[in-house]
């Protein structure tokens, strides 16, 4: 298999003050950048680079697709734009970043997680009612003939959602939340 290119580059920001580099590659799949992905999962970036040899951890193991193709991708950056043009990062799939936030969801759901894990957790579900919210806000402003921002309703709702979770009683430990 041939090298992945990264031809198209944005800043993501879904979580407010939380800034990912995000690119299209030649594929057309998009992916976030390894430092994006760990940051917006309020992830320590060193155990996410271990994901490779450490995935799933054992407390995500029943929560996990076992089809799943675990990992960074290395891809080389041509996008204008992007601080890391002409060099190699790792970067982690948009259905990747997916699998890890249910995952984590779940096994927080099912009171699995370790304690030093339950910040991710958190910060996962916390993500999925911003994501759900986002994509039937959009979904219907675009039906209706808006053109919605979506970065700015998905950081509206996971404002939202944090506030929701504060009312029923939850504390965050997420940094911003």
């Amino acid at each position: 298999m041939s090298e992945r290119k990264a031809l198209y580059y944005g800043q993501v920001e879904l979580i407010p003050r939380i800034v990912c580099d995000g690119y299209i590659l030649d594929d057309n799949t998009s992916v976030l950048s390894e430092r994006g992905t760990a940051d917006l999962l309020g992830m320590d970036h060193k155990a996410l680079k271990n994901v490779g040899t450490t995935w799933p951890p054992k407390t995500l193991n029943s929560f996990i697709d076992k089809e799943l193709i675990v990992g960074s991708t290395l891809i080389e950056v041509l996008a204008n734009g992007s601080p890391h043009k002409g060099r190699k990062i790792d970067v982690y799939t948009s259905n990747f970043i997916e699998a890890i936030i249910r995952a984590y969801t779940m096994a927080m759901g099912h009171n699995k997680l370790q304690k030093n894990q339950l910040h991710i957790g958190r910060r996962c579900a916390i993500l999925q009612c911003s994501f759900v919210r986002t994509a039937l806000d959009t979904a219907i402003k675009q039906a209706c003939g808006f053109s919605p921002n979506i970065q700015e309703t998905a950081q509206k709702h996971y404002k939202d959602a944090v506030r929701v979770l504060k009312e029923m009683g939850l504390r965050c430990s997420v940094p911003g939340c």
